[in-house]
């Protein structure tokens, strides 16, 4: 009889984060540092050439810099959670049999079905909610340096003038539905790498690639031209929601540029 249940699921999800959150959790924040490190850097070493640019200081209202770039920074952070969560179904599975992780679940027990389902619920909510914690430190640091910027150099400060509290909420609840809407878009794709991670272990990613690019060659061979309806729907599931932060950063940019 199968004892799973709240405390089984709390900790199964956190027996997920400390296997790995060295991916999701320590990489974000050391790239996170690395790059604000740097812009401090950059900055303090440009000094000179950032106030000379307060001579083409642009005339009349600004606009929200601010906004404009930390929509462009989601659209990264979820080509990162995407690409960990790749990895993480494809290889999830497999680690746990090779560290015996597997006979000590099933010693409560809970069954193999279950163990899925919570490594599931993990890389649908557990990850994409840290990832979201990190582009939030992100946009906070962010905003303080454009700020700092500004101090220093007055066409930074004229450009991010138009900064709004409500608008940054509106973004913020917005990405949250966006992440959610996104991950469960590619659950296919993960439930498909996970797939493969059960038979073909470390080799599942790039059996996962070369499948896809094996089976649109063979269309591309059979119609005697490339870009039949597996490589549309191929195509379209990857870069669909990138499509669509695209078309929501040109509105946002055509809104702040009036």
């Amino acid at each position: 009889m199968s004892s799973y249940g709240v405390a089984a699921v709390r900790s199964l999800l956190k027996k997920e984060f400390i296997e790995h959150r060295v991916a999701f959790l320590y990489v974000p924040g050391v790239l996170m540092a690395m790059s604000f490190a740097t812009f401090f850097i950059g900055v303090w070493s440009n000094e000179d050439e950032l106030r000379m640019f307060g001579l083409f200081s642009p005339a009349g209202q600004g606009f929200d810099l601010f906004a404009v770039l930390y929509t462009m920074s989601l659209a990264v952070w979820l080509g990162y959670l995407t690409l960990m969560l790749f990895f993480y179904f494809s290889s999830s599975f497999q680690a746990d049999g090779k560290n015996n992780s597997l006979l000590f679940w099933k010693s409560l027990p809970v069954t193999d079905l279950e163990i899925m389902a919570t490594k599931t619920l993990a890389g649908l909510t557990v990850f994409p909610v840290i990832t979201m914690f990190w582009a939030f430190c992100g946009a906070v640091l962010f905003y303080i340096s454009l700020n700092t910027v500004g101090a220093i150099s007055p066409v930074i400060s004229a450009m991010n003038s138009g900064t709004d509290f409500w608008t940054f909420f509106n973004i913020q609840v917005s990405a949250m539905v966006f992440f959610a809407i996104s991950l469960l878009w590619y659950l296919p794709m993960f439930a498909f790498s996970g797939l493969l991670g059960i038979f073909l272990r470390n080799w599942a990613v790039p059996a996962f690639i070369l499948i896809l690019f094996f089976i649109s060659a063979l269309e591309s061979i059979l119609l005697f031209s490339p870009g039949g309806f597996f490589s549309r729907l191929i195509e379209e599931r990857f870069v669909a929601p990138f499509d669509m932060a695209a078309a929501i950063f040109s509105d946002i940019n055509d809104t702040g540029g009036m």
